[in-house]
């Protein structure tokens, strides 16, 4: 009995073994994942319970998935571990923004150029998870111990809130059910346990743990009763069964469930006049190039893997008349990706910086963190590819090197210099797009110096570190005001409105005023009276800004320099043929004069014969075949040997029958455009067999083989008419 229970129990675990680590089993359907769900202590949850637990999703999915397998993915990156996926492309950072002041601070966990990492701003992991939880999926530094384990304070109140774990239905789920708003909100309540289940419609969860100290005290307030109190989930009994089993509807991830944290527009476009992704347009999804295995570690499909590698999937681009070099120096996305319209540089908002795709009765999205696209610059790897860019803007403790320490804005805004606009913003009055003033900004640097005049205080923005100077601000050049960019991936546009497409074509960027080489752009910032300097795009490129300025002029008479070009080609081919005609004359007289005349009579008249019976035989075949519809079977393969036969009569013709066919004028003339519609039948003849025209071209074609053909049999006739009366 012993020995039995023990063998079944080695034969459950390695079944449940390979469950986990083989979850996939060749099938290739998804399967209905109707399951019961399990609490964070592995127990299962009873929903209709009076305080039921939140559902686990690391322990429900675990059921079957390597849920640790994930952690180190590219969607859930702490910056505390080396195992981390790596960062393969420059990513959009983060940005600590104060919207009511247009204040934005790159932030970045893995050391990314130009941003700082959150605890340079004494930011805790408790905060970060808060304040970016709404636009990643949980997980990574949201619910790392090591990360849950800093030390406690007012910025760290992971007892109050418990973690925000992977939350795997913020991509994964199917339905319309999934509200990423909703999961934003429970977020920024600090409900980070029951945001998952608000979010994915398995149920609603009231309160919020924001209110509560650190101690759960709950509300003394009773008019405070219904928020001031810990998060309560309450399922939707609808969703489970008698088993309290419900079904999770799960697959590879929708395009939508990536657009909510990815989305990015044009400020002011309307949302009929956004075209998306023309991938995304064709059927697409996210995934069919971004993908991943169970470790979700993304690895991306680039353009050239679909168009421009031999077995790529994707069609091929013709790129007609576009000179290599631009292969070379340029990425597609250069004419092919962005989201402005008609590719013209102007101010985005981001899903992850801006807040867009977030919806409620209170107005989320805001302009600050202001960037824009797309600005050209050189990539690491020597191409110059489209950016978005965006200024840093934050007051700064200058070190005694010139080193720049950011000051965190929830400190900085309680400034008295502040007040007006604050009270303002929490009066609801409407706001400028940038609020502050060189007077407000030098007036907070004066009150900052006031409480530590040892120290050096700054404000960084518009690409400028800025000091005072009593009520006057000093720009001054700092590496810490350079701007921080990210490639520009999405949102790829059909060819037809690519860069360079119809209808100025190359004067699109090579042009004396080319808004692609000459452009200065303007750093954008929240000081609405501040004269910023402007960059060059030439320099972000690498580029020499006069060299393209002449190049550009140039180009102006391009259209002139192909007229030309095309007239001295043809009249080159019209010399060439004269002096082809004289040799031919010539030869078909040599020919003539060194052969016996008996001889060379008999082959002239076999040629003749070989040729009016192919003429002969083609016009009856071809006529017959235009009036009952068509020719096939043996007629199409005797009308098919009978051309070949009348084309080397022809070529014959010509050589041995030129002298004397143009020894008058109007012989001459005749015997041109006999030469001509000779031509042409044979043109009109092997063009359909070319792999170039389709069912229009091909139906083109062939009445123009009839039209010449019967062109030709008339000045055949002609021909003979006047051979006739010579003799």
């Amino acid at each position: 009995m012993k020995r039995g229970l023990l063998i079944f129990s080695v034969l459950a675990g390695a079944g449940l073994f390979a469950a986990v680590t083989n979850h996939w089993n060749g099938g290739r359907t998804v399967p209905v994942h109707r399951l019961a769900p399990r609490d964070f202590e592995d127990g299962k949850v009873s929903p209709s319970a009076a305080l039921p637990a939140p559902f686990s999703q690391a322990k429900t999915c675990g059921q079957c998935h390597d849920v640790k397998a994930a952690h180190g993915g590219s969607h859930f990156r702490t910056g505390l571990d080396t195992n981390d996926a790596a960062v393969s492309v420059q990513v959009e950072p983060w940005f600590w923004a104060d919207e009511t002041l247009g204040l934005a601070i790159p932030l970045s966990l893995h050391g990314q150029q130009g941003a700082f990492a959150p605890r340079d701003l004494g930011m805790s992991a408790f905060e970060w998870t808060k304040m970016f939880g709404r636009s990643f999926p949980g997980g990574g530094i949201g619910s790392d111990p090591r990360a849950m384990e800093e030390e406690a304070g007012p910025r760290q109140r992971w007892f109050v809130t418990g973690p925000l774990e992977a939350n795997c239905l913020a991509c994964h789920q199917q339905d319309d059910a999934y509200d990423s708003s909703e999961w934003a909100r429970q977020v920024l309540r600090e409900n980070f346990t029951g945001a998952a289940v608000a979010a994915s419609g398995l149920g609603a969860v009231e309160g919020m743990n924001e209110r509560l100290d650190g101690s759960w005290a709950a509300a003394e307030n009773p008019d405070d009763h219904l928020f001031k109190v810990p998060q309560k989930v309450i399922y939707d009994m609808t969703r489970f069964d008698g088993k309290q089993r419900c079904v999770f509807s799960v697959g590879k991830p929708r395009s939508e469930r990536c657009l909510a944290c990815h989305a990015v527009s044009e400020k002011g476009m309307p949302s009929h006049a956004i075209m998306g992704d023309v991938h995304l347009q064709r059927g697409m999804r996210c995934v069919d190039c971004h993908k991943n295995g169970m470790d979700h570690r993304i690895e991306t499909t680039s353009c050239r893997d679909c168009h421009i590698a031999p077995k790529g999937a994707g069609p091929k681009p013709h790129h007609a008349g576009m000179p290599l070099v631009h292969f070379e120096k340029l990425s597609c996305t250069v004419c092919h990706a962005g989201v402005t319209k008609d590719g013209v540089r102007a101010q985005v908002r981001t899903a992850r910086a801006n807040r867009i795709g977030i919806y409620g009765r209170v107005q989320w999205a805001t302009d600050c963190p202001y960037i824009i696209e797309p600005v050209f610059k050189r990539g690491p790897d020597g191409k110059i590819a489209p950016h978005r860019m965006m200024w840093p803007s934050y007051f700064a403790v200058v070190g005694a090197n010139g080193t720049l320490s950011a000051i965190r804005p929830d400190e900085i805004s309680e400034l008295a210099a502040f007040k007006e606009i604050k009270g303002a913003a929490a009066a609801g009055k409407e706001m400028a797009d940038r609020p502050l003033t060189k007077a407000v900004v030098a007036s907070a640097l004066a009150e900052l110096h006031a409480a530590k005049p040892e120290t050096v205080f700054a404000f960084v923005g518009h690409g400028k570190m800025w000091t005072a100077d009593g009520s006057n601000l000093v720009a001054s050049a700092n590496a810490a005001a350079e701007p921080v960019s990210w490639p520009v991936g999405h949102d790829v546009r059909p060819a037809r409105m690519a860069r360079g497409a119809n209808p100025v074509k190359c004067a699109d960027c090579h042009a004396a005023e080319s808004g692609f080489f000459q452009a200065k752009i303007m750093p954008a910032g929240p000081i609405a009276d501040v004269e910023a300097e402007a960059v060059s795009q030439a320099d972000l490129m690498g580029v020499c800004a006069a060299y393209h300025a002449v190049l550009g002029t140039a180009f102006g008479m391009r259209p002139m320099l192909k007229v030309f070009l095309w007239t001295v080609f043809g009249l080159v081919c019209l010399f060439a043929c004269a002096a082809a005609a004289v040799v031919l004359n010539k030869m078909a007289g040599w020919i003539s004069d060194n052969t016996d005349d008996f001889i060379w009579g008999l082959a002239k008249w076999i040629v003749d014969m070989g040729f009016v019976a192919c003429l002969l035989y083609l016009a009856a075949s071809g006529t017959i075949g235009w009036l009952a519809g068509g020719m096939s079977g043996v007629w199409l393969v005797l009308h098919m040997c009978a051309g070949g036969g009348f084309a080397a009569c022809v070529l014959i013709l010509l050589a041995i029958r030129l002298r004397e066919r143009t020894s008058g004028t109007l012989p001459g003339l005749v015997w041109l455009f006999w030469t001509l519609f000779a031509a042409g039948v044979v043109f009109t003849a092997v063009m359909p067999m070319m792999t170039v025209y389709g069912g229009h071209g091909q139906e083109m074609l062939l009445w123009s083989h009839r039209c010449v053909s019967l062109c030709f049999f008339a000045m055949s006739c002609l021909v003979c008419w006047f051979c006739c009366r010579k003799r």
